[in-house]
């Protein structure tokens, strides 16, 4: 049974997107792929190919154009709102699924009624090379802070408040991922395995994941970080996770008061 809606926000990466759509697009567990193109001034047609097209065709594969740039956080919020299935996910247009993604996570989940969601791990390349071991502390720091190793029920994403679009995680720090995988561990019940390895994510020049990798090292088994931008210095980025944490914290309060969630 399709249960799995896949969701990939699009800006400026005509080099990876079919690579991307290619990976989970024939999944049989994949009942939709939805590819948000956020004002991107590469257009994404000329990326598509005519099995692409095939599957836009039967609505397996749907294409929603921006007209404002509103970022990824916001872009992954719309795509789950039209989303039409039990199960969602959130796949970068550099990455994509390594076989068995959709298949195993949602088995995780349909016998688990309990869990929120599912976590995998990842494998971290650059130039076709694996760059971090599972025993390294940044590769464990790097599962926990991400979505895109996630497999989430569609209402607990929205239990927890969904994306935040503050302005303080658009900037080379980002954060909106931490602010939401933050407050969906606490409150909601989760399970990870980050052992298994179902995503290959593809280490980009800039990315949050570089950055983190690059103002970070290893010290006695323990990550520290040997930079701080600026927003982290004046307690601008914390504030702005704070401030999700306690509205997903609010939210999540309520809907057990009304024993909409236990």
């Amino acid at each position: 049974m399709s249960q799995v809606t896949c969701i990939i926000p699009f800006y400026n990466g005509g080099d990876t997107i079919a690579r991307a759509i290619d990976s989970v697009i024939d999944s049989p567990a994949c009942h939709e792929v939805i590819v948000m193109v956020d004002a991107s001034p590469q257009p994404l047609s000329p990326f598509l190919t005519d099995a692409h097209r095939a599957h836009i065709a039967t609505g397996k594969l749907r294409v929603i154009e921006m007209a404002t740039n509103l970022g990824q956080a916001a872009m992954r919020n719309v795509a789950a709102s039209l989303s039409t299935t039990p199960y969602i996910s959130f796949l970068d247009q550099d990455d994509m699924y390594l076989p068995g993604f959709c298949e195993e996570m949602s088995d995780v989940l349909n016998r688990h009624p309990e869990l929120a969601a599912i976590e995998c791990g990842a494998e971290i390349v650059k130039d076709d090379k694996n760059l971090l071991e599972i025993d390294d502390p940044r590769y464990q720091a790097i599962m926990f802070s991400v979505p895109w190793n996630v497999l989430i029920r569609r209402l607990a994403f929205w239990y927890v408040g969904s994306f935040p679009v503050d302005a303080a995680f658009r900037t080379p720090l980002a954060g909106e991922d931490i602010a939401f995988m933050t407050p969906l561990r606490h409150f909601l019940q989760t399970a990870q395995d980050f052992s298994r390895r179902l995503v290959r994510h593809h280490l980009r020049d800039g990315s949050a994941t570089d950055n983190y990798l690059n103002r970070t090292q290893v010290v006695d088994g323990r990550v520290v970080y040997i930079e701080h931008y600026e927003n982290e210095k004046n307690g601008e980025w914390q504030a702005a996770i704070d401030k999700h944490y306690a509205k997903a914290q609010r939210d999540v309060n309520a809907l057990r008061q009304v024993k909409i969630i236990n």
